[in-house]
């Protein structure tokens, strides 16, 4: 069962918004130098999917990366925050996997902080374009623009010279919104490359409630079901409790 509408919106403000934007997000910011996972070769993941039509153009493959400096009050995913748990993968082995997937248009990240492990998901990207060159790719951040490109590290700035499409900044929830792949006003979508950027201005302005529900029994044969978008406030509590009350497990992504 899938819901789809909305659209895109992109404001890019090199001065006092764009700064205050960078001091919220990294005022939040826990010791993150010593924190972060650096590795290259392994990639420490929450959840990930082969088909999403709700986060990015088209249908794409999804990665939501495990671990987040942030800690955003009214994160709709707290679970990816920890550094600890979930899954850990070869870089090269997820490559070839994601290599495998057909018809999508692209990869997205999210998490978790993508740009947590950016030296990882920089040689992912290198690893499946060069056989799959076709392919977008597109992330969400905590940080802003500003800050990744004045303050980033070098992996970061690889990894971010690497998309098409970033969405930026901390999730403010006294700022919730409606608009496509951002759950507060104070993001921004940058279109990094000109692969997309001739839907900018048809798209602008487009608002709506993006949500993709995938239903499955596990291999015990018990009903899993999990939902992937940015849900409207409260949503996750009231849907998921009306799910356990009805016996089916719900795990969550965004």
């Amino acid at each position: 069962m899938r819901f789809a509408c909305g659209g895109i919106s992109r404001f890019i403000d090199q001065t006092g918004a764009g700064l205050a934007m960078l001091k919220m997000a990294t005022d939040r910011v826990e010791n993150p130098r010593s924190c972060w996972p650096n590795q290259c070769e392994v990639l420490h993941l929450a959840q990930k999917t082969d088909a999403c039509t709700v986060l990015g153009l088209g249908r794409r493959a999804v990665l939501w990366v495990q671990g987040c400096p942030f800690r955003c009050p009214g994160c709709v995913a707290p679970e990816t925050q920890p550094f600890r748990g979930g899954e850990t993968v070869d870089v090269g082995t997820l490559a070839d996997e994601l290599n495998r997937v057909p018809d999508i248009e692209g990869l997205t990240f999210s998490g978790g902080e993508p740009f947590a492990q950016a030296a990882a998901l920089a040689n992912l990207i290198d690893q499946i374009r060069n056989r799959r060159p076709d392919l977008s790719f597109m992330s969400y951040t905590g940080f802003t623009l500003e800050y990744l490109v004045e303050h980033g590290t070098n992996a970061q700035k690889t990894l971010l010279r690497q998309l098409d499409i970033l969405i930026d900044g901390s999730y403010q929830a006294d700022r919730h919104t409606n608009l496509r792949w951002r759950g507060s006003d104070n993001q921004r979508v940058h279109f990094l490359t000109d692969r997309y950027r001739h839907l900018e201005h048809d798209l602008l302005n487009d608002r709506g409630t993006w949500l993709e529900f995938v239903y499955h029994s596990s291999e015990q044969g018990e009903p899993v079901g999990w939902w992937m978008g940015i849900p409207p406030q409260a949503f996750r509590e009231a849907f998921e409790k009306k799910m356990r009350d009805s016996g089916i497990r719900w795990a969550v992504s965004s």
